[in-house]
């Protein structure tokens, strides 16, 4: 048995109109549930209980043994002064405030009707092969709910999201263009050199980035300067070209190398960091206000228009320096933009409206719908479950398997707590 189930009986009025005793015999009734705690301190606060009709109204405090009382230090610690009821699975030990005052203690093992633990018990019968705990009843809950919760889980994600926006926006002292250029850069990045391309933007003040961003080459060439990869000695002329516009740059405006090294291994060529350097010189030259038109952009239409770009023409024959190839221009590929708008505009978007304290919640949800769902082992055990089709349904699951479902806290998904109730 599990914490969270006496917290699921306790907040969803399982408990509610039955005949409760204490440990000692005393009748008792729920009044009021109170509030549920998410944070140190008791479980729940501020609730009324009628104990052989005398109304007590304190704080409630939640565990599977009684002894747990002490072995969490509960009786040592003045925040449990003010607890006037200790609820338990099974009662081990008589416990007591600070005081040395009797805690009445509810023993709920004794009063939950069975079909309703035979319930709890079928949710967590866990496999090892099993994909998530509800996977053979999820289908039992409806859809509209399934969408409802999905939303909900994805706003959390945009929140954590949030916070770390926000913790970068303090290091650059509340500048959003530079925030925003990190985190494109990021994305640019994609996953096996995301570190390193975010360093790189952060090594270049946000003004220097604007007066560069008015001649594409001398961009480029900063930026491939900066990440290392105009070091070598190579007969490529315009690698020479680059490797000379960088020198006078770097003088310049007195600029210094990233310490993180680019990788090539694995990538597709167009995931090559000497194509996605190009391509975000060329994007910065084309909307040298981008982040303010990314603000102002509503659709993915207007959104996808910003990012209509190519990288330089050498990159047409070229995937790295002195190696020459088909000739294929190197433009951002419709898939690539639905994944800069779900890790950086999206999230970049939510949280510039919420610093200012608007809400903008609906024309993201729109946003999301609007684009495909992306593609990986989580999304698609959902999407044989649930039927899952468009990013703000992806971007639930990759954020209710790690947050819920891995670490079994299906009474805290409203997926599951419809699946307990409708047993």
């Amino acid at each position: 048995m599990r914490e969270d189930f006496i917290h699921y009986l306790w907040k969803f009025k399982k408990l509610s109109g039955l005949s409760l005793k204490t440990t000692k015999g005393h009748e008792l009734v729920i009044k009021s549930l109170g509030q549920h705690n998410h944070h140190s301190g008791p479980d729940f606060f501020n609730a009324q209980v009628s104990i052989d009709e005398q109304l007590w109204a304190g704080n409630v405090e939640m565990h599977i043994k009684s002894s747990d009382w002490y072995k969490h230090g509960h009786d040592d610690d003045p925040a449990y002064d003010n607890v006037i009821l200790h609820v338990v699975w099974k009662h081990d030990a008589e416990i007591t405030r600070r005081s040395e005052i009797d805690i009445p203690v509810l023993e709920v093992a004794l009063f939950v009707p069975d079909d309703l633990i035979l319930s709890y018990t079928r949710l967590f019968a866990y496999k090892n092969n099993q994909f998530i705990n509800c996977e053979k009843s999820i289908s039992q809950v409806d859809s509209f709910q399934i969408d409802m919760w999905l939303e909900k889980v994805f706003i959390q994600r945009l929140e954590q999201r949030y916070r770390r926006i926000e913790e970068s926006l303090t290091k650059n002292n509340n500048d959003w263009e530079a925030t925003f250029l990190q985190m494109l850069a990021r994305s640019f990045g994609t996953k096996v050199n995301a570190d390193a391309f975010e360093q790189l933007a952060t090594s270049i003040d946000q003004s220097v980035v604007r007066k560069l961003a008015a001649d594409a080459f001398q961009l480029e060439s900063v930026l491939m300067g900066l990440a290392g990869l105009l070091k070598d000695e190579k007969e490529d002329r315009y690698f020479k070209q680059l490797e000379e516009e960088f020198a006078f740059a770097k003088a310049k405006f007195q600029l210094q190398h990233i310490h993180t090294p680019l990788k090539f291994f694995r990538l597709r060529p167009a995931n090559y960091p000497t194509i996605r350097l190009s391509q975000l010189a060329m994007l910065y030259h084309k909307n040298p206000m981008l982040f303010a038109e990314i603000i102002l952009a509503k659709t993915k239409t207007q959104i996808t228009s910003l990012f209509d770009i190519k990288a330089a023409k050498y990159w047409d024959t070229h995937h790295v320096f002195d190696k020459e190839i088909e000739g294929r221009e190197k433009s951002l590929t419709p898939a690539f933009i639905d994944l800069l708008i779900i890790n950086c505009i999206v999230p970049i978007k939510f949280a510039y409206a919420r610093f200012h304290g608007k809400e903008n919640t609906d024309e993201l949800l729109d946003l999301m719908h609007e684009i495909s769902m992306e593609k990986n082992t989580v999304t698609k055990g959902f999407k044989k479950l649930i039927g899952i089709t468009n990013a703000k349904e992806s971007q639930a699951v990759l954020q209710l398997k790690p947050n819920y479902c891995d670490k079994n806290l299906c009474l805290k998904c409203d997926i599951g707590v419809q699946l307990m109730s409708g047993q």
